[in-house]
């Protein structure tokens, strides 16, 4: 392999046609991650919903049994093409949590804003991959 072949293969990575999926693709496990670790943390505010709200009540179990059910499955069907929404829907629920429990309200608006982050930083780099692809002449034409 000539140096000349990676030089040119380098140059060519972001302006292959599924580049756009394959940066899609990529948020996959970023997402995942978050969700799990929402599956972790959404139970565990119960401990803080006994102790600091008062007592559990079968709405704060059912509303986060709910959640974290949702989230499993989210997780599980994230590359479908209803995985992202879904995804969102529950962060939407852990918000109106706020109803139910403030600490519930608390955790979903620290996650709202993690989601928030990461669709930012999708949104720029599928963004960055289209300015490369239109200066390096790959671009529609």
């Amino acid at each position: 392999m000539s140096s000349g072949d990676g030089a040119e293969r380098s140059s060519t990575i972001g302006t292959s046609p599924d580049g756009g999926a394959a940066a899609k693709k990529a948020f996959r496990g970023p997402a995942s991650a978050c969700l799990s670790l929402e599956v972790v943390i959404v139970p565990l505010g119960l401990l803080v919903m006994d102790k600091v709200e008062g007592g559990l009540t079968p709405a704060k179990i059912a509303w986060v049994v709910v959640l974290t059910v949702g989230m499993i499955v989210a997780i599980a069907t994230f590359s479908r093409p209803w995985g992202l929404p879904l995804a969102l829907g529950l962060q939407v629920l852990m918000l109106l949590g706020w109803v139910v429990s403030p600490s519930l309200g608390v955790l979903g608006l620290v996650f709202c804003l993690v989601w928030a982050l990461m669709l930012w930083m999708r949104h720029e780099v599928l963004r960055r991959q289209r300015l490369f692809a239109e200066r390096s002449g790959a671009g529609p034409e």
